[in-house]
């Protein structure tokens, strides 16, 4: 796997039941960008076929965020055109992508 620009990668995906499992790869088969998935140790890289649509990558935040996956690789798919809602401070995101927000103070 010698491009990483289009991987996401999953590191200890905690599931509660085996249908929550279940329901993770499910998911993740459903996803039209994901082209497919490989483990190794405790790491799942997901390829993506193409880089995410404004669709695509709303769902890869939701789908990172309910299985507690690392927010602040999806931020390299970040561009011009989705930066404004990408980068709204009151997303549920947007901590876990960018970091909280900072206050300026004087």
């Amino acid at each position: 796997m010698t491009d990483t620009a289009n991987v996401v990668v999953a590191t200890r995906v905690t599931y509660y039941h085996p249908n929550d499992e279940a329901a993770f790869f499910d998911w993740l088969a459903r996803m039209e960008c994901v082209e497919g998935f490989d483990g190794a140790g405790r790491d799942l890289f997901i390829r993506l076929k193409r880089r995410p649509t404004k669709h695509d990558l709303q769902e890869l935040l939701a789908f990172c965020f309910r299985y507690g996956i690392d927010l602040a690789q999806l931020a390299k798919f970040e561009r011009p055109s989705n930066k404004t809602w990408l980068r709204d401070p009151q997303k549920y995101w947007h901590g876990g992508m960018f970091g909280e927000a900072k206050v300026h103070v004087e």
